[in-house]
């Protein structure tokens, strides 16, 4: 699939990430098998399961029987305690370093690893997220200067020329932390971490998950399941609790609570991006259960026909407007670094050389922030689609309680999407968020179009 072409890329870059989202980036796990209409996927729909595409299994939910502990710590306390038990000193001594200011930034010592590194970027980014720090200018700034730190001492290059030279010696080489009109990947990152105020509605993002254990390989797919299976069964229950005034009938009081909460989520950081992830999730995945025999309901009427096919239309002209697939290709860090390192080789003065080092610099920038929109946006459909069959297919209800909960999540998402964009100064951000327009946009509508034409193969319903 379209989405496997930067499953490599992704995995490399966002450690495990890929992992701990399961089979939601095609092709990281693995575990996507051929399936037949075999008797079980004929009656399963009738007996009121649903496909999950990740385990290739037929899922029957009765939410009023689910139980979920209330963290993590059971499975992730021990990896945690490992890491920051070990201090992470194991990189070889190469030297005297000659400035310790990245060091200290993230409070590490100057042999630290890749792991400690991560984890403490992930720690101190949560620490001084603008998000928990309103007005505070100088946690701002350590902010910035973690997303830098991190930028460099990721960077097996960066970190060995700092040592070296120290901040100076980084001059070509400078992160565009410090630049709030540039889009940066780690700057973008570190914002993702601290995106608390989102959590009712995405949980803790894959990526989240996989710097706070420093991207240690410590964690077994098995466990990486049971933490997606969690977030997922929490995330279902808060939805019921957050639809079901509107499913009482108290449509206008409901629906003016979620437009004030909407308006608030917008202004945190990159609010109205994920807003307009989580809105078109929930609004296409309720299409398709309203516009499909496979929610139980029977044949649908015309006008849920023509909204199921208003859903696919959307995703068709989604996907050829923001040309998939050739998109995806341009993702290639290696790619371009080798076209750029022949164009130095023929340069032909030093200012020339400057020239491409930067185009490189920010090429290679692009490319980040674009898998990393992607794998949020790919992270955040597949989680929300997954809660959205639990409520929708949940037998502890009648079934017209399902069909009225996924009006009501239709709703919400058509809410969450017209919000209005925050008003920014001129040029802030502008480059982020056409890389957030071109690569989450198109993430977030493939992987929902691939969810359902896997619940097709596997005999779940017909296509209207």
């Amino acid at each position: 699939g379209a989405v496997g072409v930067t499953a490599g890329a992704v995995v490399g870059i966002l450690g495990a990430a890929g992992l701990i989202i399961g089979g939601a980036v095609s092709g990281v796990t693995q575990i996507v098998r051929g399936v037949v209409a075999t008797p079980e996927a004929l009656m399963a729909p009738r007996q009121g399961k649903w496909w999950n595409e990740t385990t290739s299994s037929w899922v029957y939910t009765d939410l009023s029987k689910a139980s979920v502990p209330d963290n993590d710590n059971d499975i992730l306390g021990d990896i945690e305690s490992e890491l920051d038990s070990k201090m992470g000193f194991d990189k070889p001594s190469t030297g005297e370093v000659v400035d310790t200011f990245y060091y200290e930034a993230l409070q590490v010592d100057t042999t630290a690893d890749d792991h400690k590194i991560k984890r403490q970027y992930y720690l101190m980014a949560r620490k001084y997220h603008p998000d928990k720090n309103p007005g505070d200018t100088e946690a701002a700034d350590k902010f910035k200067t973690v997303a830098e730190a991190y930028q460099v001492l990721s960077d097996p290059g960066l970190r060995s020329k700092y040592d070296k030279e120290g901040r100076d010696g980084l001059s070509g080489d400078k992160t565009s932390g410090i630049d709030d009109h540039k889009p940066d990947a780690s700057l973008l990152l570190a914002f993702l971490f601290g995106s608390d105020q989102f959590h009712d509605y995405v949980g803790r993002l894959a990526t989240s998950t996989s710097a706070m254990l420093g991207d240690a390989p410590n964690l077994s797919i098995k466990d990486a399941r049971t933490l997606q299976e969690r977030r997922v069964a929490r995330l279902a229950t808060k939805l019921v609790t957050r639809v079901s005034p509107w499913v009482d009938g108290k449509y206008e009081t409901t629906e003016s609570t979620w437009k004030t909460e909407a308006e608030k989520l917008s202004k945190a950081s990159y609010g109205w991006e994920l807003l307009q992830v989580i809105g078109m999730s929930y609004e296409v995945t309720a299409l398709q259960f309203l516009g499909s025999n496979d929610s139980g309901l029977g044949m649908p009427s015309i006008a849920k026909w023509a909204e199921g096919k208003k859903a696919k239309k959307r995703m068709a002209k989604a996907e050829n407007k923001n040309q998939w697939e050739a998109m995806m290709a341009t993702v290639d860090g290696l790619k371009v670094q080798a076209e750029y390192q022949e164009k130095l080789q023929a340069a032909k003065s030093e200012e020339e050389k400057t020239q491409l080092e930067r185009e490189m610099a920010e090429a290679t920038t692009s490319i980040m922030m674009r898998i990393i929109w992607t794998t949020t946006a790919v992270d955040i459909t597949s989680t929300i689609h997954e809660a959205c069959q639990m409520i929708f297919f949940d037998q502890s209800v009648e079934k017209d309680v399902r069909k009225s909960r996924a009006q009501a999540v239709k709703k919400l998402g058509e809410i969450f999407q017209e919000v209005p964009e925050p008003q920014l100064p001129e040029g802030k951000k502008k480059d982020a968020k056409s890389l957030f327009e071109e690569a989450a946009m198109a993430a977030t509508l493939e992987t929902i179009k691939r969810k359902d034409e896997a619940t097709f193969e596997a005999g779940g319903y017909d296509h209207h």
